[in-house]
């Protein structure tokens, strides 16, 4: 179930294996042709609120279920958000990628929008399950686009993650970019570079195994040479995705540090391996986040034996 404004069955299943997608999410999720408001062409993707929140989701052959898989728990996401207090004021846009080089839809950028709105626009997607097998996707082109067409309202705080198994290409392709309307006048500045200033750093990527088998030491040598290398977070397990933004949201908006997060994580029924996965792929960027005090109620779970702790209005 979801928050206050966004209502809907949520899939329950919390096993460690499979991706275990609900019959509705299959049935809800992806379109066969691509609807005019995705078009990036001319297309400027525009925010009203504090903290605006990007998704850019994979859709080619490997990384497919993660887009049912995001929109069978977005009202679980979106709910944890508004009960635990996160974010006080903030709406979420997808965008899908794929290989501009091969794919006939490789750039889909949708609309923000908030609470139960979101799913019609995760449904328009096309999962188009391609991809051109050179252990690369345009995510880049994305990045570029995004640097180039998002606007936010001052003062807020936008927040962006990729989620993917592949490498970016080395540099934007300038042909791809204006048969996008992106207006391509940085030449070979690096897109990552150019969204990272934008955005205030606040910009992840959620990397899967390459074919969801191992993490390649030359793809994630791509990301930690574009990203800082503590916003290049590693998918232990798949079915964590939307509990790794969560405590990512979190700890950017300094609602929580990694050690209470870990409390909502267990309030909301997560087992101690899901936990404890979760907290070692959010180790590192736990360490450069602003440390604050933050008053919880329950039991701190172990990454591994030990006692537990309880914390009950203490100030962490």
């Amino acid at each position: 179930m979801g928050g206050s404004s966004y209502d809907r069955d949520v899939y329950s299943g919390s096993s460690s294996s499979g991706w275990g997608a609900s019959s509705y999410s299959a049935m809800k999720m992806g379109s066969s042709t691509l609807d005019s408001s995705l078009r990036a062409n001319g297309k400027i993707l525009k925010s009203t609120s504090k903290n605006p929140i990007i998704v850019v989701l994979d859709v080619t052959g490997s990384n497919i279920d993660f887009a049912r898989l995001v929109y069978d728990k977005m009202p679980m996401f979106y709910g944890q958000i508004e009960q635990k207090g996160y974010l006080d004021d903030f709406d979420i846009a997808f965008c899908a990628v794929g290989d501009a080089y091969t794919d006939d839809y490789p750039l889909q950028i949708g609309d923000f929008a908030k609470g139960i709105a979101l799913d019609s626009q995760l449904e328009k997607l096309v999962l188009e399950g391609a991809g051109g097998g050179q252990r690369k996707e345009s995510y880049e082109l994305a990045a570029y686009y995004l640097y180039k067409n998002a606007e936010f309202p001052p003062g807020s705080k936008p927040l962006i993650f990729f989620i993917g198994d592949e490498a970016p290409y080395p540099k934007v392709n300038e042909v791809q970019a204006q048969e996008f309307g992106i207006d391509c006048t940085e030449g070979n500045v690096e897109p990552f570079e150019l969204l990272r200033k934008k955005v205030n750093d606040n910009v992840f990527m959620l990397l899967n195994k390459y074919c969801s088998r191992s993490f390649e030491s030359d793809i994630t040598e791509a990301w930690t040479t574009r990203l800082a290398p503590e916003h290049v977070i590693k998918i232990q397990e798949e079915k964590a995705i939307v509990d790794l933004m969560l405590g990512i949201i979190s700890m950017v908006s300094n609602a929580r540090t990694l050690e209470t997060y870990k409390v909502d994580m267990l309030d909301r029924g997560q087992t101690q391996e899901r936990i404890a996965g979760v907290s070692e792929s959010l180790q590192n960027f736990s360490k450069v986040t602003s440390i604050v005090p933050v008053k919880v109620s329950g039991i701190i779970p172990k990454a591994s034996g030990g006692k537990q702790s309880t914390q009950k209005g203490k100030r962490l």
